[in-house]
């Protein structure tokens, strides 16, 4: 079942079920029963590649996304009005001012998109490999936590990822 699938009343015995095969929280949802409505979303990175065409700019979601796990929705959408903005108010040319917003926009969504993945592959990803991958990243982590991005912090401007 795709979580992201799980909507309106119909669904809500089948996600019950699927919730109780996780035998971490399984008896969480023993007596477990809707109160409310069902929805989901997907949690993955969407985007669209250089969000200005034709005199329209895409800013915020409509311009891309990110897993709202990592917190970055908000900072990201002000930072597109900002850097709008900005070319903006430097080109009287609205079109060129248009693609440098764009391509700005392309630099540090790429970072966005590249420290959630990291992150989601160290804290969120499931499985044998996944475990592993914890095993070893961890112990460097409490280490020194430099050596983890700070992402929420950081927003889409994180300076380490900075290409």
């Amino acid at each position: 079942m795709k979580a992201y699938g799980c909507r309106g009343d119909e669904s809500v015995k089948s996600f019950i079920a699927e919730a109780k095969k996780a035998e971490l929280v399984a008896d969480c949802f023993c007596d477990a029963e809707a109160i409310g409505p069902l929805a989901s979303f997907r949690c993955g990175d969407f985007w669209v590649e250089h969000p200005f065409r034709d005199g329209v700019a895409l800013l915020g979601d409509a311009a891309s996304t990110s897993d709202p796990a990592f917190g970055q929705g908000l900072s990201t959408t002000l930072r597109d009005v900002r850097v709008l903005r900005d070319c903006l108010q430097a080109d009287e040319d609205w079109h060129a001012a248009g693609h440098a917003y764009a391509t700005e926009h392309d630099r540090y969504s790429a970072n966005v998109r590249t420290a959630t993945q990291l992150l989601r592959s160290v804290f969120l990803e499931q499985g044998a490999e996944a475990d592993e991958r914890r095993a070893r990243a961890l112990p460097l982590l409490a280490e020194d936590g430099t050596r983890a991005p700070d992402h929420l912090s950081a927003g889409p401007n994180n300076r380490w990822m900075i290409r």
